[in-house]
């Protein structure tokens, strides 16, 4: 009798456990041995009882409860089994407000709404509570099955840091008043729900009723059908989301200041809302009108200004802007700010505006530079422009970019022409000696890439490289022009290196905690790297030319040597090269075992001088290995007993063939191979021993061999002729049928001596079926022609090293063939929606468990990745009528007119990688960003961004002008134009 508030509705449960009857009989069966049951649910002790399944694949399930319908929710969480039983109408808040909601009678809503309802019969109202942001809540049953009153939502803020109070919202017209359109204002009534948009608006408790001094909120109710029988209607799932009128969602890598006013004029006292936008972030204004005039102002850091008053982005009668023009106070550029609006002027929705640049260009690791882009499109002789690099009198210098615009490595540009652009830079810190003039034109290939050069007044040069990617925001159509260093170094030895980049270099300190720097250095004699410890002299001079995995051998003052490995590897975070140096392990790559009597044992490297001659005493070994790793395979090998010295040369890759005379030295040599190291071994030869030197060579080679080889591998197959799949939604409604074919699966482990296992997938034939009904395109996906029986459409083989190297997990080879045939994707839109709605109810964290354990993200290592070319022919049907209301906004009618056009081919390019290196939490990324990449460069992007395996909440999202600039597909606007064309000679001929 204490509570303050009613209890809004009762349930009853009732756990049934069946076998009980066996179990009172005798029956033997373990006591803990789990029992299967079923749960009722009933509003009253008497009845009526409803049996509730436990349904983990949807999102809700609906089930009887009296004279209503409910909701029900099942999770698992750590092994505990969660039932969330509610009513179906929920509530859900995307606003940074905390909202006070509650349902009041219809009768008394007269009452007005200043604050005083409070006191007013409370027999009339429902307290729902209080919705945090980004938080859920269901509307009280007793609020949806009244019999006799018919409740409506009302909300109003909760502000607990300020004094201010809201009055309760009221429902606005949702057209503004200047189009002269009578509108009914309907009340939200929650029993009585229908899919639609509403305004509502609070007041400030001061007063006044000025709609100045009040929060506006967008209400947009949606229904999902969970329940349907033949006998009955539909049943849905009613959802109230609650959002802000305007959104500014910001992708602009540097800070920018902002101003939501009610004037283009910039006045203070016109200001709705004003702060700082960081990118990536959304801001949330709750205080304007969105059926009265807006406009913005922005103006990002690193010195840029507006060129022109506030442009307007909400507006009854004029076209909101598309664009803000900015210019450079420091350079003088010019640089054009991307608005896209969601909104759809059909109906009044939350506005979302998306504020994004055609380009960004990022700068990481490299001393100041100054950039200069040119205007190279006057030269006629391409030839006399590789002769002459300097920029010449037909050049026309467009603007530069120096060190001081940049904010945390970034700046801004609006769209390049590669074709005709040319780029030059310096060093800025030392002065203006510009280095040679580089055409951009690479880098509007798909993998296109530009390396240059910067200098400045003291001679020194830094090497220059870059390349082009999709930005990290999804479905934003930007690019990031990547300038980073050509070659980068980590040091991973434990200790300081010294290094240096060319023959006339001075030495240069790689510090122990040193992660992917890059140097200044002298250009005199060839470019090749050296390094030293502090202990040791320089190694031989080496070219970083390709991906590899290399052993630097540097000698010692005792003529020892000191080991340390390089792994070379490519494209990692926007440079060509990263040098990663380790400590090699201290046996070395190859071991000389001098077991002779009285022999000297010397060795070297071919073709390298006299001082890399590497000694060995009888009875010793020592650890050695290839002075130069891209020299000669090759050692000559000196036999020093007494004053005689003799000669000899072995080629490792031919031993046999070059080492034919050491028996007449008196000397056997065997080379035995292990897996981590090479051993030469020298030996006392015995001539009362049977065979030739050549056979003893031999057979000491193949007796290692075979006993390495000697464990069988264990391999495990699986053949199915024909395995079909279905994909059903939760409706439940059959969405996808995949048909194959001659599947083949082989897993083999224990292959390659052990060391490596290896995963094989063949697949006869393919098809993938549109199963929705009265589809105009019922196959999806499918070759042109029937496959050959003898050449599968797909092959996968991947192998996988059970020996790690410091960690790094190796894979041999990776391996995909598709067939050469093209492939034939239909697409019909209703079958897009539908994917998107089974996705957006998937239930991946019904059964995810919290965990504090963290595991390691590894490095991968592949040492060869080889996969084909893909074709595809891809053809779309439009379906307006079938379209989700609002999902496209503005681009909707235009995906309409295109549509059914759109016939394009594309192509999927070769991969071939060698001595690649990853994590293997960027793997997945890389391979969804080459397929966008070949997307983007295709015609596919100039007519809808179609996300590919990003996938989901905006399947197509954004046909802007930005998609079209990131295209260079001449033949395809050739292709569009004469279909055109050919229209309109059919028209005129109707």
């Amino acid at each position: 009798e204490h509570e303050i508030l009613k209890p809004s509705g009762k349930i009853r449960f009732a756990v049934l456990v069946s076998g009980r009857a066996t179990a009172k009989q005798g029956s033997r069966a373990s006591p803990n041995r789990s029992r299967s049951g079923y749960i009722q649910i009933s509003p009253s002790k008497d009845g009526p009882w409803t049996n509730m399944k436990l349904n983990y694949a949807v999102p809700a399930a609906c089930w009887r409860f009296g004279d209503c319908v409910i909701a029900s929710e099942a999770t698992v969480k750590e092994g505990n089994r969660y039932v969330g039983i509610r009513s179906l109408v929920s509530i859900t808040n995307t606003t940074d407000f905390a909202i006070d909601l509650r349902l009041k009678g219809r009768d008394s809503q007269s009452a007005g709404s200043d604050g005083q309802l409070e006191n007013s019969d409370k027999d009339d109202q429902i307290e729902v509570g209080v919705l945090e942001p980004g938080s859920t809540i269901p509307v009280p049953l007793s609020g949806l099955s009244h019999p006799g009153v018919l409740y409506t939502l009302q909300l109003r803020p909760t502000i607990h840091h300020e004094l201010v109070q809201h009055s309760w919202s009221d429902v606005q017209e949702r057209r503004s008043q200047t189009e002269f359109r009578n509108e009914q204002v309907l009340d939200i009534c929650v029993s009585d729900l229908y899919e639609s948009e509403n305004l509502l608006f609070c007041s400030q408790i001061d007063g006044s009723s000025s709609t100045c001094q009040g929060l506006w909120f967008c209400l947009s109710i949606e229904a999902k059908e969970i329940g349907k029988d033949v006998r009955t209607d539909p049943i849905y799932d009613w959802s109230i989301i609650i959002k802000s009128p305007l959104s500014l969602t910001y992708y602009l890598p540097i800070p920018a200041h902002y101003t939501v006013s009610a004037s283009h004029l910039d006045e203070e006292e016109t200001s709705c809302s004003r702060g700082e936008l960081n990118p990536g972030e959304v801001v949330k204004v709750q205080n304007v009108d969105p059926r009265n005039p807006l406009y913005l102002s922005l103006v990002p850091h690193g010195g840029w200004e507006s060129v022109h008053e506030p442009v307007p982005i909400s507006h009854p009668t004029e076209v909101p802007s598309k664009f803000i023009n900015l210019r450079s106070s420091l350079s003088g550029r010019v640089v054009q700010i991307m608005l896209e609006q969601s909104s759809d002027k059909d109906y009044l929705m939350a506005r979302v505006i998306r504020i994004y640049v055609p380009y960004w260009i990022s700068f990481a690791r490299l001393p100041p530079l100054t950039l200069q882009f040119v205007d190279i499109t006057g030269r006629r002789d391409k030839r006399r422009y590789l002769a002459r690099p300097r920029a010449e009198k037909s050049d026309k210098l467009l603007y530069g970019i120096g060190h001081e615009e940049l904010v945390d490595g970034y700046t801004i540009a609006s769209g390049l022409n590669f074709k005709g652009l040319g780029l030059s830079a310096c060093v800025s810190r030392n002065g203006q000696q510009l280095g040679a003039l580089k055409e951009l034109s690479p880098l509007a290939d798909m993998d296109g890439t530009v390396d240059l050069s910067a200098h400045d007044n003291d001679g020194k040069c830094t090497h220059v490289f870059l390349c082009s990617k999709l930005c990290s925001y999804q479905a934003v159509p930007t690019k990031v022009i990547y300038v980073r260093p050509y070659t980068t170094f980590t040091n991973r030895v434990g200790q300081d290196m010294f290094i240096k980049l060319s023959a006339g270099d001075d030495p240069k300190v790689l510090h122990a905690y040193d992660r992917r720097v890059s140097f200044l250095y002298s250009e005199v004699g060839p470019d090749k790297l050296q390094v030293r410890l502090e202990d040791t002299d320089w190694c031989q001079p080496l070219d970083i030319v390709k991906e590899d995995t290399i052993v630097i051998a540097m000698r010692k003052q005792d003529c020892t040597q000191k080991f340390v490995k390089a792994e070379i590897r490519g494209y990692e975070e926007g440079s060509r090269f990263l040098v990663v140096f380790r400590l090699e392990p201290t046996d070395g790559p190859i071991r000389i075992e001098n077991r002779t009597s009285n022999a000297t044992i010397g060795t070297r490297q071919s073709g390298l001088g006299e001082d890399t001659w590497i000694q060995v005493k009888p009875l010793s070994t020592r650890k050695y290995s290839w002075d130069d790793p891209y020299g000669q395979k090759a050692v000559d090998v000196s036999i020093q007993k007494g004053d005689v010295t003799s000669f000899q040369y072995v080629d490792l890759e031919n031993p046999v063939a070059s080492s034919t005379s050491f028996g007449e030295h008196g000397v056997k040599f065997n080379i035995v191979e292990t897996a981590d190291v090479t051993i030469l071994k020298f030996t006392d030869y015995h001539r009362r021993q049977e065979g030739s030197p050549e056979s003893e060579l031999v057979a000491s080679t193949l007796t290692q061999n075979e006993t390495e080889t000697g464990a069988g591998p264990l391999e495990l197959i699986i053949e199915l002729g024909v395995v079909g799949v279905s994909l059903i939604d939760h409706k439940p409604r059959e969405l996808l049928y995949l048909n194959l074919q001659k599947v083949f699966i082989s897993y083999m482990t224990g292959y390659d001596s052990g060391t490596t296992s290896r995963f094989k997938l063949i697949i006869g034939q393919l098809q993938l079926d549109n199963q929705l009904p009265l589809s105009i395109m019922p196959v999806v996906l499918a070759t042109e022609s029937m496959p050959d029986s003898n050449h599968p459409v797909f092959k996968a083989n991947i192998a996988v090293s059970n020996v790690t190297s410091n960690g790094i997990q190796v894979y041999p080879h990776v391996y995909i063939r598709v067939t050469d045939q093209t492939w034939r994707l239909n697409i019909h839109e209703p079958i897009v929606w539908a994917l998107v709605d089974f996705y957006n109810n998937l239930r991946f964290t019904g059964t995810s468990s919290s965990s504090t354990v963290t595991e390691v993200d590894p490095e991968i290592r592949i040492e060869l990745v080889d996969i084909s070319e893909i074709r595809l022919k891809i053809s779309l049907e439009t379906a307006p009528t079938q379209r989700p209301r609002g999902v496209l906004g503005i681009w909707s009618p235009v995906l309409s007119a295109v549509g059914n056009a759109l016939k394009i081919q594309v192509h999927l390019r070769k991969v071939m990688h060698k001595s690649r290196f990853m994590r293997k939490s960027a793997i997945v990324p890389a391979i969804v960003n080459r397929i966008k990449r070949d997307l983007i460069h295709n015609p596919l992007h100039l007519i809808f961004s179609v996300d590919f395996l990003g996938v989901t909440k905006s399947t197509l999202s954004s046909l802007s002008k930005g998609f079209a600039e990131l295209s260079t597909d001449g033949q395809f606007l050739q292709l569009r134009s004469k279909q055109v064309k050919l229209r309109v000679l059919v028209y005129s001929c109707l």
